[in-house]
């Protein structure tokens, strides 16, 4: 039953898939779903996106470990969501309209002037990402091996054919529609394990006695106030310029349906932080010699559910890691084929050469990741908590300060993003020296870096500032538009 239900889901994802490719006509559909997308359609994908291996595995796992308190993150996670929809969404949505932007290079490549700052925004892209796809892919293993014993290479490469088909047949377009069906899946599935679980481990009072007696700080203090602040931080700078999630709004019908999306997400969201906080303590009680705390969610699917709801759950699991692992696939797709192929190296395409080359790429960007997953790696929530630092330092300063500060230059972005990323790196490497966090050594070094040498260098020219700020002369032609799409709703 198990291992029809995940079948069942697999087919379905690449039905979809498929099935989407016929609404796929150039590469704005391709990398934008063509701007399209509704309220509820828009608000799956906003939140599976956000969620991952690291929300059904890895999260588990740290809840497994220290306890309730790691649901602080979620607070962070939704603040920075509320801003994104009021502040950054906006400006994104007038930008594509206006522009026709598809990617976050393109955002800072024209905003700054710079096809440095596109090569340099899409090497970060892949370096970062590169990870979290790595820490995907581990995570569906660990999750094959436990129900299957299936060995890693086999797990990988199912997983991985999985999504690269799905994401090369349709695009945006695709992945969007299975978002829906991924998230209800991954809501429901976690959901519906929650009591089982629970009452497992002797109802909710008796759970929490016996992790008392375990370790009072499970049920009180698990992980250290300094360093969940800093995991907090780290979470929410890093959702404020998050480019898997900021390119979403380029792809949503408008800015009202963008905040209605917002709220949707907020739903799901809800449901799955409280699911996955009370299944990894709970797991704890009932599994306590995990070898790997990882392996938590998928032990319980397993072992403690029927097999029908167990079946389920896997594929809430691999709805998750698949939902996320293809947007970071289009992204950085989307990143050679139309920032470095397209605009900086000029290449002369028709609309169907181009879309034929996007593919290929995001082909090519799938297979890269693969013989990296089939080395070992510590906890995936650790892999996302140091991508989130790095991702966090390199964009959202220049992000932010790009769509709201006229005086941010490119000299100015260029040195926030490498002196953020690099920063972040030598402090992770060094294993946070003196107990301080990367983020609060690599962030105030991109924010400074934007503010004193901007200061120091030649401002942005009026055509780069046009698509961006409604006080600069915009061309007569894009007026109705803007005016449109930035009044109050």
């Amino acid at each position: 039953m198990i291992i029809a239900v995940l079948v069942i889901y697999m087919v379905s994802v690449i039905a979809i898939g498929w099935y989407m490719k016929s609404k796929v006509h150039n590469e704005t559909d391709y990398l934008a779903a063509g701007g399209k997308l509704g309220v509820w359609v828009g608000g799956a994908t906003l939140a599976a996106t956000q969620m991952s291996a690291g929300t059904a595995i890895g999260s588990v796992g740290f809840h497994y470990q220290v306890g309730y308190n790691y649901s602080w993150i979620w607070l962070s996670i939704w603040a920075s969501w509320v801003i994104m929809a009021l502040f950054i969404a906006p400006k994104m949505k007038s930008f594509f309209n206006t522009n026709g932007a598809l990617t976050i290079p393109d955002l800072l490549g024209t905003r700054f002037e710079s096809n440095a700052i596109r090569v340099i925004a899409v090497i970060i892209l892949m370096i970062c990402f590169g990870m979290t796809i790595v820490a995907e892919l581990v995570g569906g293993s660990y999750l094959m091996n436990v129900v299957f014993g299936m060995p890693v290479t086999t797990a990988v490469l199912i997983l991985a054919g999985v999504f690269i088909l799905y994401t090369v047949l349709g695009g945006l377009f695709a992945i969007a529609y299975t978002d829906f069906l991924q998230m209800m899946i991954f809501a429901v599935g976690f959901m519906v394990a929650v009591p089982f679980a629970i009452s497992r481990a002797g109802g909710f009072s008796v759970m929490n006695e016996r992790l008392a007696a375990i370790d009072p700080n499970i049920v009180a203090n698990g992980m250290p106030p300094g360093t969940l602040t800093a995991v907090c931080v780290s979470f929410f700078i890093m959702m404020i310029g998050y480019p898997i999630i900021a390119i979403r709004f380029y792809s949503i019908k408008d800015n009202k349906t963008i905040r209605r999306a917002v709220g949707v997400s907020f739903i799901f969201q809800a449901i799955i932080a409280v699911s996955v906080s009370l299944l990894g303590v709970s797991a704890r009680i009932i599994y306590p010699n995990l070898s790997t705390p990882d392996l938590a969610s998928a032990t319980i699917a397993t072992d403690l559910l029927p097999a029908l709801l167990g079946g389920l759950l896997l594929a809430a699991i691999l709805a998750a890691i698949q939902s996320t692992v293809s947007a970071i696939l289009l992204m950085l797709g989307s990143g050679i084929s139309h920032d470095i192929m397209k605009v900086v190296m000029n290449r002369k395409m028709t609309e169907k050469q181009q879309l034929k080359v996007t593919r290929i790429v995001v082909l090519i960007m799938g297979i890269l990741p693969i013989p990296f997953a089939l080395n070992p790696l510590p906890l995936i929530q650790q892999i996302w908590i140091n991508a989130a630092a790095m991702i966090g330092s390199s964009f959202a300063v220049p992000i932010f300060f790009g769509l709201y500060w006229k005086r941010a230059t490119k000299a100015g972005a260029i040195t926030s993003m490498v002196g953020g990323i690099v920063s972040a790196a030598i402090w992770l490497w060094l294993g946070n020296p003196f107990g301080i966090e990367a983020v609060y050594i690599s962030v105030p070094i991109s924010l400074l870096g934007m503010i004193i040498v901007s200061l120091m260098t030649k401002r942005a020219s009026q055509k780069a500032l046009q698509p961006f700020f409604k006080d600069v002369g915009r061309p007569q032609a894009n007026e109705a538009v803007l005016n449109y799409e930035e009044k109050p709703l």
